[in-house]
Formats: structure tokens, sequence, C-alpha cells
């Protein structure tokens, strides 16, 4: 029983875990956009890291690449969510759609997220 109980607790707060990360945030961009879904995922993450503006280059950045699914997500979060209402400025899921060509839907706040969309567009390009 006391197994049970410790089961349904860890169940629980994962699933707690798991809401403050998908909290719904504006849809920013959703469609094609030219380049491999993980050299996108690198890029974004990599120069926004090193952007001069403190807001955007004090985020944390998370990248994952899953190579057998064909996916990669880019994760902006606020190291202190003390004055922020969301857990993560932006996300961005990019998914191949075609060699070359990938499916992107970025999902985040007015300014980091619009950011995000600014990088990712200078990634595709390059």
């Amino acid at each position: 029983m006391k197994l049970l109980m410790m089961t349904a607790a860890l169940v629980l707060s994962g699933c707690a875990n798991l809401t403050e990360v998908k909290e719904e945030r504006e849809t920013l961009f959703a469609g094609e956009i030219k380049g491999d879904y993980s050299a996108l995922a690198h890029c974004v993450a990599a120069k926004m890291q090193t952007d001069e503006r403190k807001d955007i280059s004090a985020l944390q950045y998370s990248v994952r690449v899953y190579p057998d699914i064909g996916k990669s997500e880019v994760l902006g979060a606020y190291v202190n969510n003390k004055y922020h209402g969301a857990a993560y400025a932006f996300h961005l899921e990019l998914k191949k759609a075609a060699p070359n060509v990938s499916d992107a839907l970025l999902k985040g706040g007015k300014y980091e997220g619009v950011e995000a969309l600014k990088t990712l567009h200078t990634c595709s390009t390059a």
C-alpha cells in the first residue's frame, strides 16, 4: 500500500511539472522553413546565447535533438522565474519535413519569442 501511494505521488508530481513547461503561450510561427531540424535548433540557441542584449543572453537554453524521430526542440527559460508569469520565454519545435526542410512551431512571449523567430529566420538563410 505504501509503495502504491509513493508511486501515485511521483506520477502526480511529474504531471504537475509537465504542465509548467507546457503552459500555453502565443503561437508566433507555424510552417515550413529551410534548413535541417538539428542544425537550426543548435544555430538558434547559439546565436541567442551570444546576443548582446542581457534579456536574451541571460535566458537558459536547452537544445534537445531526437534523430530517431527527426525532431529537435529549443527551450529558452528564465533563470529566475520570480518576475515572470511563465516558466519559459519560448519553445521552438522543429521536425524534419524533407531534406533540408523543417516544419517549425514556435510559441513564446512577445519579446523573447519574437527574437527567437528573427533568429530562426537568420539561421534558415545562413
